[in-house]
């Protein structure tokens, strides 16, 4: 019994990494140098830092308990923080979503977003709240939608819905799905204080996963094949066989998991299968480097009326070093860099005066399809993990299921995989 799997992202070694544990050997085929997917790590000037930046939170179970498994200490390689985010705006004033106070959870969000923004904001978070399972037991509907449903203030459409949307799902709400962003909050601040707690990670993400995974992988009787892709399955009348890359190596296989991105995987699947693409969405990071004494009052900050919507304070890795994020299309992306640098600069120094008006140096790293969109109609048509080749597979964090474009669910759909193969073979 074999498995190949094609993409080294973190959908793909959590699939390795499970059918290892039950004593599978896989082998896993990268296109790129290194393991990560679209958490990698890249190089800037005597720096590593992440590729883009990816909110972790204490309800990705599956993560945390997926790098137990492999002797990861994550109580050590993220600092653990209660929610406690400032959103500023260019018109109103900062609103304060935070589990900080004396109060027990929920009430300290209440009574904190009661201080920041009145009574009313709170009423309109209750009735949004109240309305999820309601929301989930019919038809989906874009976000806009359920805002305006549930009433909910321009205030906080524009300050919170907007920003928090477009930071889960990458989707701007007039398009984004109801369904997927009442799951992300079900989970996240509807459940217990912990859940919603920020997980903020002291080394940059491919050091933090994909290398103690290739590790595990290669201690266990793993192997792992990088600057390799794939050009071809074989499919032995609707039986997968194997795989053929563009070196003309040929690797057979009683099963092959296809774990990357949506159109390198419908490129692989269009001799034997249809797959619907999803539209896919940029993020825009922009690193700036300030003096090492710089810090912001919390490990993240939010922002709307500009373009810059979240800022991320880096400083455990880099001392100084912040993370600017802007997720989905917008007029950004028709500006150089140097003039997004410039951009962004300003709107933080406008916003948060305490940083200075200029970074010492910066970065900026432009991922153009860095997620599928959370729309109504691809919720819908998300594919299956079983495909109806014998032995094909599909994992990748756009595979059906609850969440967004995130590591969670990435690692979820490889587990999934995993333990379809191991029930199949049992």
């Amino acid at each position: 019994m074999s498995v190949v799997i094609v993409g080294g992202g973190w959908s793909g070694l959590a699939a390795a990494i499970t059918l290892t544990d039950h004593g599978i050997p896989v082998h896993v085929v990268e296109s790129t140098k290194q393991l990560g997917g679209r958490a990698r790590n890249v190089s800037w000037q005597d720096k590593v830092i992440d590729n883009g930046q990816h909110v972790m939170i204490g309800a990705y179970d599956h993560m945390l308990a997926l790098m137990s498994l492999i002797d990861i200490d994550h109580s050590k390689l993220f600092k653990r923080y209660p929610i406690d985010i400032t959103i500023v705006d260019d018109i109103f004033t900062p609103l304060h979503i935070s589990a900080k106070g004396g109060w027990p959870w929920p009430l300290s969000l209440a009574w904190n977003v009661f201080r920041s923004a009145g009574l009313s904001a709170v009423v309109q978070l209750v009735r949004l709240q109240r309305d999820i399972p309601k929301l989930l037991a019919n038809d989906d509907m874009s976000v806009a939608n359920w805002l305006h449903k549930t009433r909910q203030s321009q205030r906080l459409i524009k300050q919170l819905w907007e920003p928090l949307c477009l930071a889960t799902l990458n989707t701007p709400i007039a398009n984004a799905s109801a369904h997927v962003l009442a799951h992300v909050l079900k989970d996240s601040l509807g459940q217990h204080q912990t859940a919603a707690d920020l997980l903020i990670p002291q080394q940059p993400l491919g050091t933090l996963f994909p290398q103690p995974a290739a590790t595990f992988l290669t201690k266990n009787g793993g192997k792992i094949t990088l600057r390799c892709r794939v050009k071809e399955l074989i499919n032995d009348n609707g039986q997968i066989k194997g795989i053929i890359t563009n070196d003309g190596n040929t690797y057979l296989a009683n099963h092959v998991i296809i774990a990357t991105g949506p159109s390198q995987c419908a490129d692989l699947l269009s001799p034997m299968l249809a797959m619907t693409q999803p539209d896919q969405l940029p993020i825009c990071t922009v690193y700036l480097q300030y003096g090492q004494e710089v810090r912001l009052p919390a490990p993240m900050l939010g922002l709307s009326g500009t373009h810059s919507q979240w800022i991320f304070d880096r400083s455990l890795q880099h001392p100084g070093l912040m993370a600017v994020v802007i997720s989905g299309p917008g007029q950004h992306e028709n500006r150089s860099k140097q003039a997004l640098i410039e951009c962004v600069s300003a709107e933080i120094h406008q916003l948060i005066p305490s940083l200075p008006a200029q970074a010492q140096s910066a970065c900026v790293i432009r991922e153009k399809r860095a997620t599928f969109a959370s729309t109504i109609a691809y919720q819908q048509q998300r594919p299956t993990h079983k495909t109806s080749t014998r032995g094909l597979w599909l994992a990748g964090d756009f595979v059906a299921n609850n969440y967004p474009a995130t590591l969670e669910g990435a690692i979820r759909n490889g587990e999934k995989c995993a333990h379809a193969i191991l029930a199949e073979i049992s």
